[in-house]
């Protein structure tokens, strides 16, 4: 009876700790928010959140027994299948993106830590799960060995999680903003790459579309169009958007090109250069409002980019083609993976490490 009694207050206990828990990264959620809601840990504290709550309710389905803990074990059952999912789904396409991207010698260096990592770690893991399923037996030393290689991708399925749900804030944050009727002084195009290294493709005309859609909403502010030349393009990536705006603009707004930018960073940063020009020739007041149009795939990068440069311009979502959308998310993935290449760096070494030791400790005794 004591022992009942006891389990009973410490679960009482746990479940109090996990509500507060809940609570304590849900108000950290609306903070971020509020703040600016385009620093990581807005979706971070929300994953927190909920992952908490439902741990919480799950203890308590599971005192009250019966029907409801069966009921509530099956809604978490098709979430957490559904999470499971789609993380299968990611990492295999990943996998195979990874593959392909080493493989091509011309592939941006930007992608060159992610695609390396999981050609890494993706045969080591399969090599363990062949192991297990063939139920060969290894030295319990050899197993701690190579603990850290679930442990770590674990760990990237964290990581994948905070990205998906950021994307998805981001987004809807950017539908808000586009639906309101302020006025703004200036809104950047970030550019793509070009089919036949002239036209525009799909994905950029949609955000050259969203542009325009944008501008007749907010009072037809001046429309920056960034992007440069690649090595296999014939013209700037701002000279073909200008092209394709000025024939589809019914509303003329000002157009003006950026077109030495190579990357997101730079799309930001040579634009803020067009635009300090623009404010010295027309005279034009230091308070400025503006904005960036990108697909919605690219939101959450080029949001993070502006976030850590101290820049106060928010995304506009455009659509992303069917076919394009998984492949945007994981090239997306992999680069937001090398932005924090030192944190996972530090992941990885410290599992190695632990991994090593227990290895150690088994070996030893």
């Amino acid at each position: 009876m004591k022992n009942l009694e006891t389990s009973f207050v410490l679960t009482n206990k746990a479940i109090l700790f996990l509500f507060s828990i809940s609570l304590i990264f849900l108000l950290l959620f609306v903070y971020y928010l509020i703040k600016d809601y385009r620093n990581l840990k807005t979706a971070f504290t929300l994953n927190l959140a909920g992952e908490s709550f439902l741990l919480g309710l799950l203890i308590i389905s599971a005192r009250l027994g019966g029907n409801f803990f069966v009921f509530f074990r099956f809604i978490i059952f098709l979430f957490v299948a559904l999470i499971v999912a789609l993380a299968f789904y990611s990492g295999i396409t990943l996998v195979i993106w990874s593959f392909q991207m080493s493989a091509d010698t011309k592939y941006h260096s930007r992608y060159r830590f992610s695609t390396r990592l999981v050609t890494i770690i993706f045969p080591l893991l399969c090599l363990m799960i062949l192991f297990k399923l063939f139920k060969i037996s290894l030295p319990p030393v050899i197993g701690y060995l190579f603990a850290f290689i679930p442990a770590f991708v674990i760990y990237l399925g964290f990581v994948f999680t905070n990205f998906i749900t950021q994307t998805i804030i981001v987004n809807l944050k950017g539908k808000q903003l586009l639906k309101n009727r302020q006025s703004f002084d200036y809104s950047i195009t970030l550019g793509a790459g070009l089919i036949q290294g002239k036209r525009v493709s799909k994905n950029l005309e949609s955000r050259l579309q969203r542009t325009l859609d944008f501008a007749k909403r907010h009072h037809n502010p001046k429309l920056i169009m960034s992007g440069g030349q690649g090595y296999d393009e014939k013209i700037s990536e701002a000279k073909a958007m200008r092209t394709w705006i000025i024939k589809h603009n019914d509303s003329p707004s000002k157009v003006i090109l950026e077109d030495r930018s190579t990357n997101t960073k730079e799309n930001f940063q040579k634009s803020a250069e067009k635009i300090l020009e623009d404010q010295k020739t027309n005279n034009l007041g230091k308070q400025i409002r503006m904005v960036f149009v990108t697909n919605s795939y690219h939101l959450t990068r080029a949001n993070y980019i502006a976030f850590s440069n101290n820049l106060k311009i928010f995304g506009i979502p455009a659509k992303t083609t069917r076919n394009y959308l998984a492949l945007g998310w994981f090239r997306e993935f992999a680069a937001m993976l090398l932005i924090k290449k030192h944190q996972h760096l530090f992941v990885l070494v410290l599992l190695l490490v632990i991994s090593l030791g227990l290895a150690l400790f088994s070996w030893i005794n």
